[in-house]
């Protein structure tokens, strides 16, 4: 694939990112987008600076502060998402002269749905096409989310117009492991993944995985993407097991 061609899917891939895991409040400045959710995950609270021209290093310095007063306005800490696609190129060089510091560098990985193996029937697993109260219980639980936390993300997902998939995986009857798929235009986003501390290692997420990418492929997407934080290696190695390849990092950019 070419350059030219490259770039243009990855940053095509960033903006399904930021219309499957939605944020409450979407700003746009000068072609940078600013997200704010009351704080929930900095992928909903952050400047995604896809797009505008390249400027001098006084105009960069004030577009960075009027979103920094944006997110002072909604109480927030101030959050740039870094990709090697970002406008202009120098903004990360200049974050880090703010004084902004490096925060969970991350990993996007794409996976072709053409040939998928099918889940072995070990566990039950449920998939419900819209928000449920066990699913969100389940997801709570497991990650320990605060009341503030769950009434932002139940606020989030409730709004979405995309096709989803909430999937539950259930050991004796119990839910173990859950996980959320977002379609659109032929791409299936995969979120909130977490498994039970007591249930890792045994295969569930896997399988869970794969009655959700089965599914999403039934509904008409051919290609399956996530990101995924680089210390988390157990969750690496699972996805590189199920086939996903790394197509480029990022990281954010946290002001202190």
């Amino acid at each position: 694939m070419l350059q030219k061609e490259r770039i243009k899917l990855y940053k095509f891939i960033e903006e399904i990112t930021l219309n499957t895991w939605p944020a409450e409040q979407s700003v746009l400045l000068q072609g940078w987008i600013l997200r704010s959710a009351a704080g929930y995950t900095k992928r909903a609270n952050s400047v995604n600076p896809l797009y505008g021209a390249d400027s001098s290093q006084v105009e960069l310095t004030e577009q960075i502060k009027l979103a920094e007063r944006y997110y002072e306005h909604a109480g927030l800490q101030s959050v740039f998402k870094i990709t090697p696609y970002i406008q202009p190129p120098k903004l990360d060089e200049i974050l880090a002269e703010r004084g902004y510091t490096i925060a969970e560098p991350s990993s996007v990985r794409l996976l072709d749905l053409g040939d998928l193996a099918s889940p072995d029937l070990r566990y039950t697993v449920q998939i419900q096409e819209s928000l449920t109260e066990e699913w969100l219980h389940t997801f709570s639980e497991l990650t320990g989310l605060s009341d503030k936390n769950r009434e932002t993300l139940t606020r989030m997902l409730s709004a979405s117009h995309l096709q989803q998939g909430y999937v539950l995986l259930f050991n004796h009857g119990v839910p173990v492991t859950c996980v959320l798929g977002v379609i659109q235009n032929g791409y299936l986003g995969l979120y909130d993944i977490v498994t039970s501390p007591a249930h890792r290692r045994k295969g569930m997420a896997e399988q869970l995985l794969l009655a959700l990418l089965n599914w999403g492929r039934a509904k008409g997407a051919t290609t399956s993407f996530l990101q995924v934080v680089q210390a988390n290696t157990g969750a690496s190695a699972l996805y590189d097991k199920l086939g996903f390849k790394e197509i480029y990092q990022y990281w954010y950019r946290v002001k202190n």
